[in-house]
């Protein structure tokens, strides 16, 4: 099983259902044009400064490379979308996190595809256990994961469940 810290991408790129769930990467993120901007504007407000050696001219410098690595990264990461299939409605992606001593509980949840007695679980910030859940806006669909936290990260625990 493989470990990952990047549980967002884990779940995007390891979604059991490709039949129900469909994944669609943006071309360019709205994010990535904005930072660009910010950075194109800051440094046309440097260009303009006739001391540019000056320690305002030093933070301009420093925040037009700061705005433009992260226009670069936005760019890169794109933001991706998940869809139900049979509906067309968007799925949601949230997190929950429970003690360690509640483990077999959960599995037990997971199990008997129990979604109301999991939503009475206490969560718990600083938990051991990861419960994944990936939700349409319809309600049409529904699958959870519990994954378990280990030095490396968290690592799946079960394999997605859909819930009825």
């Amino acid at each position: 099983m493989e470990i990952s810290n990047n549980t967002e991408a884990n779940v995007l790129t390891t979604t059991a259902y490709p039949e129900a769930v469909s994944e669609t990467k943006s071309v360019i993120n709205p994010q990535a044009l904005l930072w660009a901007l910010i950075a194109v504007v800051l440094f046309v407000i440097y260009r303009q400064q006739p001391d540019k050696d000056s320690t305002l001219g030093i933070i301009q410098v420093t925040l037009v490379l700061v705005c433009a690595v992260l226009a670069i990264v936005k760019l890169f990461a794109g933001s991706r979308k998940l869809t139900y299939v049979p509906t067309g409605s968007p799925i949601e992606k949230s997190d929950k996190y429970y003690n360690l001593n509640l483990e077999s509980d959960i599995r037990q949840c997971l199990k008997e595809s129990n979604t109301s007695r999991l939503n009475a679980l206490k969560t718990d910030d600083a938990g051991g256990i990861l419960v994944e859940t990936l939700e349409s806006k319809d309600k049409a669909f529904t699958a959870v994961r519990m994954q378990k936290y280990c030095p490396e990260g968290y690592r799946p625990e079960t394999e997605w469940v859909v819930m009825p």
